[in-house]
């Protein structure tokens, strides 16, 4: 399926579509492809290169830049291919699956705090000074364990559907064409259906032993991801519904011999080393949840109001979607959301331990983790935990044995808590 979102955006650009640099959990997924703009997704491209491990080159070319290899590694990436294409005039011979044709646009946004995600595609200019950029805007209200998020949604909302109704207005001008709003209401319409499925889907994986773990899931949660408002998207999600319900009714486990249950307890993949979760299974151990790209939660349990506004919908979908664990938070001195969810994740999967992965060139998401497992062990309780360290796509901040001899030395933890619990 990447693949294919690559090849159609190579012939989008053959046969003079308009494409768009796109970046991930927007809000604008159901917008764009409404006014056929054919979505180029940098963040997922530069994930290909990574477990491809020919990123390298990249990197090194936005180095001699002047980019620091401390920033985020998927913008680096990214930028050091722009440079290539742009001073070769064609595809970098090195690029995975033909590559990322040169944009008609690039819609940055303000979402998830990241400063990257502003900030890159003002950087890619200097490449291509002729593409226009367009900034959408969809605040995350900070958590605040004296204040009710809900006496401030009103003016979020108001604005998240300002900040969108200004990118349609930008891609209208860009096309030509007028939003098809009868168009937008329906792939809105299959985007929550799309949403709601894939959260039943990722329930399943309860079972023990689980019937599909992390790494399977890093790769299933790209039609959610790079494909929301596709009919393809809802249909991978029905058959790999349909798919793990027949494992678990046949015992196929991700794991056959499962002895311990863990949890991603956040951090970006490290692309380029999936293989660590095969030596994982190798020692018994499942992954039957994670935090990172579990992007949606049960619209069912998130109070929407009705509206018939397409726009506002997504606005209070994507509001109602970073809010969702505020309330719990607050019900327990001295949490935080992200942890809450990681609570509710131990107790429902019935988790033995946890994973987190500190991406060094994330600053974004990843100095936050020990403070959510040093949260998690003050108000809840001590769990094994294993931190991981090195990157998303730079390979050099990597090395396989010492990793290995850690999953080592915390596989040994996790069986000597096990024997204490059991007894003799």
């Amino acid at each position: 399926m990447v693949k294919d979102m690559l090849a159609a955006g190579q012939r989008a650009h053959e046969e003079g579509k308009l494409t768009a640099y796109t970046l991930i959990a927007s809000a604008y997924d159901e917008i764009i492809r409404a006014m056929d703009i054919v979505p180029l997704w940098v963040e997922n491209f530069a994930g290909i290169c990574s477990a491809k491990r020919n990123a390298m080159p990249f990197l090194e070319k936005a180095e001699s830049h002047y980019f620091s290899r401390s920033m985020c590694t998927y913008a680096l990436c990214c930028l050091g291919f722009d440079a290539l294409r742009e001073e070769s005039g064609g595809m970098p011979s090195n690029a995975p699956w033909g590559g990322l044709p040169r944009p008609d646009m690039m819609l940055g946004t303000g979402t998830m705090i990241c400063d990257p995600r502003v900030k890159w595609f003002q950087a890619a200019r200097q490449y291509m000074p002729d593409v226009p950029i367009h900034m959408t805007n969809v605040l995350w209200p900070a958590y605040q364990q004296n204040i009710d998020h809900r006496e401030v949604q009103d003016y979020y909302i108001r604005f998240m559907v300002s900040e969108l109704r200004d990118l349609v207005a930008f891609l209208e001008q860009r096309t030509g064409r007028k939003m098809d709003w009868d168009r937008l209401a329906g792939l809105v319409d299959l985007a929550d259906r799309t949403w709601n499925l894939f959260w039943e889907t990722h329930e399943l994986r309860r079972a023990v032993p689980t019937p599909m773990g992390t790494g399977d899931a890093f790769n299933t949660m790209v039609p959610l991801a790079f494909m929301l408002g596709t009919q393809q998207a809802l249909d991978f999600y029905t058959a790999l519904n349909q798919e793990l319900k027949n494992r678990i009714n046949n015992r196929m486990a991700s794991v056959p011999d499962e002895k311990y249950r863990l949890m991603w307890g956040g951090g970006l993949a490290p692309w380029f080393a999936l293989s660590d979760f095969d030596y994982f299974a190798a020692k018994g151990a499942s992954f039957p949840v994670e935090i990172s790209y579990r992007l949606a939660e049960p619209l069912y349990n998130l109070n929407l109001p009705r509206t018939s506004d397409p726009i506002e919908h997504i606005a209070w979908r994507w509001f109602k979607y970073l809010t969702y664990w505020y309330d719990a938070a607050r019900k327990r001195n001295g949490s935080y959301p992200e942890v809450e969810r990681m609570i509710r994740y131990i107790d429902d999967y019935q988790i033995d331990g946890i994973v987190i992965h500190e991406a060094f060139s994330c600053r974004t998401w990843h100095p936050g983790l020990i403070c959510q497992l040093n949260t998690l062990k003050k108000i809840y309780r001590d769990i094994p935990t294993l931190v991981l360290e090195s990157d998303m796509v730079d390979i050099g901040s990597y090395n396989e044995s010492e990793t290995h001899q850690r999953i080592d030395s915390f596989i040994d933890i996790l069986e000597n808590e096990k024997s204490q619990t059991s007894g003799p």
